[in-house]
């Protein structure tokens, strides 16, 4: 972990282990130029129970936020960054918490995936849902990080991207 004491509204960076893992990996590889591109998952600490951390997320069954932290990235690792100063924390946690229980971005995905080949030819998007990068990118939108207000489309941010963005190059 890099912040000595997480709090509500960290970043959370994932590298797990599995066969999509490894696709966003390559894509991130190959569609932005990355050699070292080892994030696959981002999420965002939420609540803390006793000595457990919950996380807000995007995944298949939809933006979610009754998973644990330890959870989040089965047989890789998780790194937790506290957030850029300029963020306000509360802004940032309340869009977040406004997205649960919208959907995952399957067409997002498409989209992403054709864009590598047809670069801003197709959009494929369903309001109301989200990937786990935009959930995020949309969140520091929200909260007044300049960066993420100057990516041309917070939907095909990738979790190098935000990884990138924060500071955060391990």
């Amino acid at each position: 972990m890099s912040t000595l004491a997480p709090e509500a509204g960290d970043i959370v960076l994932c590298h797990s282990k599995g066969i999509i893992a490894k696709a966003i990996r390559f894509a991130e590889r190959h569609a932005k130029g990355r050699r070292n591109a080892k994030w696959n998952h981002v999420a965002v600490l939420n609540y803390q129970v006793g000595t457990e951390w919950f996380i807000i997320q995007a995944e298949a069954k939809g933006v979610t936020d009754g998973r644990t932290l330890y959870s989040v990235a089965p047989g890789g690792e998780f790194e937790i960054i506290g957030l850029p100063e300029e963020v306000d924390r509360e802004k940032f946690l309340d869009f977040a918490r406004s997205q649960v229980g919208d959907s995952y971005g399957f067409l997002t995905i498409l989209s992403c995936a054709l864009d590598m080949y047809l670069p801003a030819a197709i959009c494929l998007r369903k309001s109301k849902t989200w990937i786990c990068s935009g959930l995020v990118a949309g969140s520091l939108w929200f909260a007044g990080f300049k960066p993420a207000q100057k990516w041309p489309d917070l939907y095909t941010v990738t979790p190098s991207d935000i990884a990138q963005a924060i500071g955060f190059t391990k």
